[in-house]
């Protein structure tokens, strides 16, 4: 593959591609976020809506254990402090990928519930 040849005959579309599939500690990424004018762009920015999560191509078995082994780190902290007669406090899950399909499943358990709370005169705001 030629980039220079990609270049010349106008592929936006495939380098852009290229570049988006580039990992995320990469040597573009590294500049992307050290250039001051992108920064000041970032920070007017709204906040998202959603809450960040890692992409399913970049979450390999390796991010999956790495995952378990922080939850149950965290899971210690939290007994070592209950144990020492501290208030944990919540401890929150590092993400997980989300797919459609776990957004589906998130559909079908919210149209249960308030079709079950319906039933006794319950509407969905009073979930």
């Amino acid at each position: 593959m030629d980039l220079a040849e990609w270049y010349a005959q106008g592929r936006w579309v495939g380098l852009l591609d290229l570049i988006d599939g580039l990992p995320g500690a990469s040597r573009l990424n590294e500049a992307i976020v050290n250039d001051k004018e992108y920064a000041a762009h970032l920070a007017a920015m709204p906040k998202p809506a959603t809450e960040w999560a890692p992409r399913v191509a970049e979450f390999d078995l390796n991010a999956h254990l790495s995952r378990e082994i922080l939850h149950a780190l965290k899971g210690i902290k939290q007994v070592l402090i209950a144990t020492a007669g501290g208030e944990p406090g919540e401890v929150k899950p590092f993400p997980g990928p989300r797919t459609e399909i776990e957004r589906a499943i998130e559909d079908a358990d919210r149209q249960w519930a308030e079709s079950f709370v319906g039933q006794f005169g319950f509407d969905s705001t009073d979930i």
